[in-house]
């Protein structure tokens, strides 16, 4: 660090407020991220309760899959392909989306 001949108490008290501001930074940011591992947290309990039926849809599928692979594979890819380009259309969405909010006054909530 360089030293621009401020005291050193004044340096350690920059030095305490800076990290404070960054644990409540990190704070908020780990906020953020609790949100959606509660949310899982529902989905852990259904798959608790539904474990049997999950199980047999997940051996029908495996069966299918071994029974006839290209049309499922097909599917599959398909399926990726949707994904990808939602991912991509994803951006203009949220940007266009308070547009459309704000010129028809709320109506789509």
């Amino acid at each position: 660090m360089k030293d621009d001949g401020t005291p050193l108490a004044l340096r350690r008290a920059r030095l305490i407020a800076e990290c404070a501001r960054q644990r409540g930074d990190m704070a908020d940011h780990l906020n953020l991220l609790k949100a959606p591992v509660e949310r899982i947290g529902g989905a852990a309990g259904f798959i608790g309760q539904h474990k049997k039926s999950l199980l047999a849809g997940a051996g029908v599928l495996l069966g299918v899959l071994l029974a006839r692979p290209k049309p499922v594979l097909g599917a599959v890819a398909a399926g990726t392909s949707l994904w990808k380009m939602a991912q991509a259309a994803l951006p203009a969405v949220q940007r266009v989306l308070p547009l459309l909010r704000a010129r028809l006054g709320g109506q789509l909530d």
